[in-house]
């Protein structure tokens, strides 16, 4: 690539300008860069909700974090459409995997948390450096234009952030009501899992997908406009391409000094002088032999005032050593909390399934026999038999107690005698089976409301909790 074949204008720019002229080179090419967005991101993207169908809340955190693999093929295109090269799909295609491929540990891993990624990435993926090379680059560059890479990535991270809840927001009505969460029950229980459907979810991750796909090109290019305006500025890229440009100028104008040389000491035969004087003056006439003059000013600050402005600049290596204290301090600090939450919480993630040895489970629990032998040998039908006879506190009672012998002795659940039915709801929750603590939550409040509350349920709640009984009354054998 030649500076004499840029596309855009080389001048040094301020750092908002650049920015403003990067977002201009995307809008130029923005539908050739959708199309290869959608030819490369898009499958990653399907791959990815495959795998994790079955957890649709992590979508957005993997697609964020592999942000670092979706900016190299805009770079690429970007980088030679500056030089007036526009790289057609199959091209672009082939280069796919290399550019994906290199650098690509690096890229996922220690530079993920850059503060200057899309500045940087141009260094890292156009300049052919590997290794403390790259380092040594992207550390001269950002002594320029460090600072402004920072700013850009903070302004499009609140960027997207707030473009992303504008679109959950905006589309929020459209949902129909079986993908709302339930917010009331979500901050009275904190029963995040149970309370918001997986189609909200996966309308979140939707969204964020389609606010990266409109943004993050942007972002891309508005870093490499930075990187064109440092190299510009400290480099002088601009008076090197002047000076190109004079320089062929000056040899065209020696080419014509020669050829005026050659006709001048020709020895004058049949044609007149005048003849050949008008000759030369129509050569000398045509544009090609034009001879353009470029005026260029610089500043030179006297050496009082560039003393005085070395004092006030800021010590960049001290405060990129602070800001990378802080990072490493803050890294420690959350995967410490993350190690004493686990270990707090471990029960959480224990399963209870059936264990080898049994445990001891509790007889009586807020007063209430929970023994295999007070129970009936079908629950379910003796529940219905107590609210075809009018007794629904029996009936419910019957459900409830089997509940609990159930969940004490075959799966192994820890509550003790002295525990509340809120208490008794908190640990099957925790045991982490879905179904039965679904079920248990809510007969739980059939019961509080019918023995504590004296209030009725409805005939058609109490068939429902007779019909989606979840327990094996088989399994329940006398000991």
């Amino acid at each position: 690539m030649r500076l004499e074949d840029m596309t855009v204008a080389l001048r040094p720019r301020q750092p908002w300008e650049a920015v403003d002229l990067g977002c201009a080179m995307v809008r130029r090419d923005f539908g050739r860069l959708m199309a290869l967005w959608a030819c490369t991101v898009f499958p990653l993207w399907a791959i990815i909700c495959v795998l994790l169908r079955d957890a649709p809340v992590w979508i957005p955190l993997v697609v964020w974090w592999l942000k670092p693999l979706y900016d190299r093929v805009p770079l690429f295109f970007l980088s030679r459409a500056a030089f007036g090269v526009r790289p057609g799909f199959v091209e672009t295609w082939k280069a796919w995997p290399r550019l994906w491929l290199t650098n690509f540990l690096p890229a996922l891993l220690w530079r993920r948390f850059s503060f200057i990624r899309s500045f940087a990435l141009p260094a890292q993926m156009l300049e052919g450096l590997r290794g403390a090379a790259v380092k040594r680059r992207i550390k001269t560059l950002a002594m320029d234009g460090g600072g402004s890479g920072f700013s850009l990535s903070y302004a499009f991270s609140k960027i997207e952030l707030l473009c992303w809840l504008g679109l959950m927001w905006g589309t929020y009505g459209l949902l129909p009501e079986s993908a709302t969460p339930d917010w009331q029950g979500m901050i009275q229980s904190f029963d995040y899992e149970n309370t918001i459907p997986d189609a909200f979810l996966w309308w979140g991750a939707v969204c964020h997908m389609i606010i990266v796909t409109l943004i993050e090109p942007f972002y891309v290019g508005a870093g490499f406009a930075l990187y064109l305006n440092c190299r510009t500025r400290i480099e002088g890229w601009d008076v090197e391409l002047a000076f190109r440009r004079m320089a062929s100028r000056l040899t065209a104008a020696a080419a014509l000094l020669l050829i005026s040389f050659t006709f001048l000491s020709m020895p004058v035969q049949a044609a007149p002088g005048d003849k050949a004087a008008q000759t030369i003056e129509e050569v000398l006439e045509h544009p090609d032999f034009e001879i353009h003059k470029v005026k260029t000013k610089e500043w030179v600050p006297e050496f009082e005032a560039e003393e005085e402005d070395e004092k006030k600049k800021p010590h960049l290596e001290i405060i990129g050593l602070i800001g990378e204290i802080l990072f490493w301090g803050l890294l420690i600090g959350l995967v410490t909390w993350l190690v004493v939450y686990l270990v707090k919480n471990r029960h959480v993630f224990i399963s209870r399934g059936v264990g080898k040895k049994a445990v001891a489970a509790p007889k009586v629990i807020m007063g209430m026999n929970i023994t295999r032998e007070s129970l009936p040998d079908d629950i379910v039908a003796a529940a219905r038999a107590a609210w075809a006879a009018g007794d629904a506190k029996e009936a419910l009672s019957l459900l409830y107690r089997g509940s609990l012998s159930w969940l004490v002795t075959r799966r192994r659940v820890p509550i003790s005698d002295s525990d509340t039915e809120e208490d008794c709801l908190i640990h099957v929750i925790a045991a982490g089976e879905k179904t039965e603590a679904a079920y248990f939550k809510h007969l739980t409040g059939a019961w509080v409301q019918v023995a504590y509350a004296v209030l009725p349920v409805s005939n058609t709640e109490m068939n429902l909790l007779c019909d989606q009984w979840p327990f094996e009354t088989s399994k329940m054998t006398k000991e």
